[in-house]
């Protein structure tokens, strides 16, 4: 009786009918299995790179104003001396120095090392790490103004040096509005060894 059905040719209605099922039904599965996950998952990648635009500039930003600073710091017009080596005569002058220039701020450490002489000059490493917020900026100053101040103040000692290394962590990532802003930073000083 199966067959009777199965073999009888189908009219056109019933032909129409049975085309416009399987395009249905084919359209159906495209959507279902290629064109909704595609779309989805295209949406996802465009807005997983717009974060990363997003990040990327955001980190263009503040590796400029890094450069600038460290640029501003090295090329700033000072007159130098290279004072001779003495190992602790200088050091203590050093930290004399960088005492008065950091007496303000409650959280910093210093350490100093110093090279074996090249070409008859000695460098003399001082790291610095500090942490600047509101309590210790000063009056009428931003967090930034203060570690630009306090930076200049160590590139401008008198003495021959060059800052290494600079690193600004600021918190919420921008410098000029950040309220907390830790530094570390390597500056060489150089001295004559006779």
């Amino acid at each position: 009786m199966a067959n009777k059905y199965l073999k009888r040719k189908f009219t056109l209605r019933e032909s129409i009918l049975l085309i416009i099922l399987f395009v249905v039904l084919v359209l159906g599965l495209y959507f279902g299995l290629v064109y909704y996950p595609i779309a989805s998952r295209t949406a996802d990648l465009n807005q997983n790179l717009d974060d990363v635009q997003l990040q990327l500039t955001v980190a263009e930003s503040l590796k400029k104003q890094y450069d600038d600073m460290k640029a501003e710091l090295n090329t700033m017009d000072k007159t130098t001396v290279m004072p001779q080596y003495k190992n602790n005569e200088q050091q203590e002058t050093l930290r004399a120095l960088f005492e008065t220039i950091f007496s303000g701020v409650t959280n910093y450490r210093i350490t100093y090392n110093t090279s074996e002489p090249s070409d008859g000059v000695r460098t003399r490493t001082v790291g610095f790490i500090f942490t600047i917020d509101a309590s210790n900026a000063g009056e009428g100053q931003t967090v930034y103004q203060k570690v630009k101040e306090l930076l200049a103040s160590v590139m401008t000692t008198g003495y021959r040096c060059c800052m290494q290394n600079l690193s600004l962590s600021p918190d919420g990532g921008d410098l000029e509005k950040a309220t907390q802003i830790s530094v570390n930073c390597n500056v060489e000083f150089y001295e004559l060894d006779s």
